[in-house]
């Protein structure tokens, strides 16, 4: 390939891949966080996960955690108000990490 149609494949991609960032950062799916893991999964958009939404979430988590138990609900909901806020998630995502930390 040549530095011409290299430069030319450099801009297609670069142009591709700002507009795939853009259209998810216009999704009606991004949410006050950026549209980032916790508003997909908190479909309803109420700033919460309710017991369906964080199991479908937490499906995925213990697959691939040092410790499948932090994926509980009940453990994740520390306040005990029957859903997940953004920070129990956030303080959960932070356990399991230092877990598969200590394992290493």
């Amino acid at each position: 390939m040549n530095i011409k149609n290299s430069l030319k494949y450099s801009i297609k991609l670069f142009f591709i891949t700002f507009s795939i960032v853009l259209s998810v950062s216009l999704s009606p799916y991004a949410n006050a966080d950026g549209g980032g893991t916790y508003s997909v999964y908190d479909t309803d958009r109420d700033g919460f996960m309710d017991r369906v939404e964080f199991e479908k979430f937490a499906d995925s988590k213990r697959k691939r955690s040092s410790d499948p138990g932090i994926w509980v609900f009940d453990n994740v909901d520390v306040d005990n108000d029957s859903k997940i806020s953004e920070q129990e998630m956030v303080d959960a995502l932070i356990k399991d990490m230092q877990n598969k930390k200590k394992k290493k």
